[in-house]
């Protein structure tokens, strides 16, 4: 046991300090003093069956500096005692100087003066977390640099590699793209992001980012561009190709993508999961026959079900239950599946779908002999 646990004590005061709370009593210019702290009540029972132990830590604590306020007991055996019962700490001063902060304070009530003097909209932000002004104490000056420019150049529409600031370079920005964008939130009065993903900052701060890149495949010589069949553009310029194709089929597995046989009238997309959404905004697509081919999983089904909710009219191929039976041999277990509604299922879809119970069948573990089959008989599932 303890009487006197002076460690603790230290560490009840710094809790003002560390929670931020000294801060905000400077931000809101409040009296935060006389800082009282109580002791623990000492029983007379445990000074006598402990009385060396007692008689120590009483010591330890009274060659402390920290403000004792005392208060006399009259106890039956050991007589009038007078003990320490609580700390009081009457001035700012005296508490940084307990915790050993007055440097670091100082320096906080500085940089927090030159930031909200330029940008008073912080001053919410750092009632919240203060110590945002002590962490990027070195930042600031190269904050202030990029703050402006994004204020200055509302659409700017400029990749961050061509943000021109001196002494600024783009890793910089991008390693701090975070308390970046918390600032200029508060600062624009906007939510902050939730999430980086997705070039999400860039899209947020009207930014240019790398746009998805569509790999697709031209199965007819008589429609290759410039004679080239195999093609990779970003999803921009893809929009405004319009391919003079009747079908195209669009597949979950690269492989299957490189090995697809020529088709008249046809292209074949490599999907890549649920990057299909980058097709979306494809409008010459809803005037072609379009075919998904995924696994046969919970993904396979929520990517279908997501690419026809852009395309209504889509067909799936060798995502039957006829092809799950025929390679049962090749199925697995897949505990991480994640099975959820999904609106844009046709019935026989949703039937195999509610069926898989964890089950997976990949698509390149189907013979691509029973895929060719399946397309030299007019698209439909055998």
């Amino acid at each position: 046991m303890h009487f006197y646990d002076i460690k603790q004590l230290y560490k009840k005061i710094e809790k003002f300090y560390n929670n931020g709370d000294i801060f905000r009593s400077y931000i809101e210019n409040s009296s935060f003093f006389p800082l009282v702290i109580s002791l623990k009540k000492v029983q007379q029972k445990d000074i006598q069956n402990n009385y060396a132990l007692f008689s120590k830590e009483l010591h330890s604590l009274q060659k402390t500096p920290l403000p004792l306020l005392y208060k006399e007991f009259d106890f039956k055996t050991l007589g009038r005692q007078k003990l320490p019962t609580s700390i009081e700490i009457e001035t700012l001063d005296q508490f940084l100087s307990l915790i050993h902060k007055a440097k670091e304070y100082k320096n906080f009530t500085l940089l927090y003066a030159m930031i909200t003097q330029k940008y008073s909209a912080l001053q919410a932000l750092f009632f919240k977390k203060p110590f945002f002004v002590l962490e990027y104490a070195r930042e600031w000056e190269k904050f202030f640099l990029i703050l402006d420019f994004f204020l200055d150049n509302r659409q700017q529409n400029l990749y961050i590699r061509e943000i021109g600031l001196e002494a600024i370079d783009t890793k910089y920005i991008q390693k701090h793209i975070k308390i970046l964008d918390t600032l200029l939130s508060c600062i624009m009065q906007t939510d902050p992001l939730k999430s980086l993903r997705e070039y999400a900052f860039e899209k947020k701060y009207h930014l240019k980012y790398p746009l998805p890149q569509i790999h697709f495949r031209i199965l007819d010589k008589n429609l290759f561009i410039a004679g080239l069949s195999d093609i990779t553009l970003n999803i921009d310029e893809f929009v405004k190709l319009d391919i003079a194709c009747k079908e195209v089929f669009i597949v979950e597995n690269k492989m299957t993508t490189l090995a697809f046989p020529d088709k008249k009238e046809s292209i074949v997309i490599f999907g890549s999961g649920y990057k299909v959404g980058a097709l979306k905004d494809v409008v010459w697509l809803q005037e072609k026959k379009v075919y998904y081919w995924g696994d046969i999983d919970a993904d396979g089904f929520a990517i279908l079900s997501q690419i026809r909710g852009y395309f209504a009219n889509i067909q799936s191929l060798c995502m039957d239950e006829k092809t799950l039976q025929t390679f049962e041999h090749f199925v697995v277990e897949d505990n991480k599946a994640t099975f959820k509604e999904l609106q844009h299922l046709t019935l026989q879809e949703k039937k195999l779908y509610k069926k898989l119970n964890n089950r997976r069948l990949e698509q390149e573990r189907i013979p691509f002999a029973w895929f060719l089959q399946i397309i030299d008989k007019g698209r439909k599932n055998v």
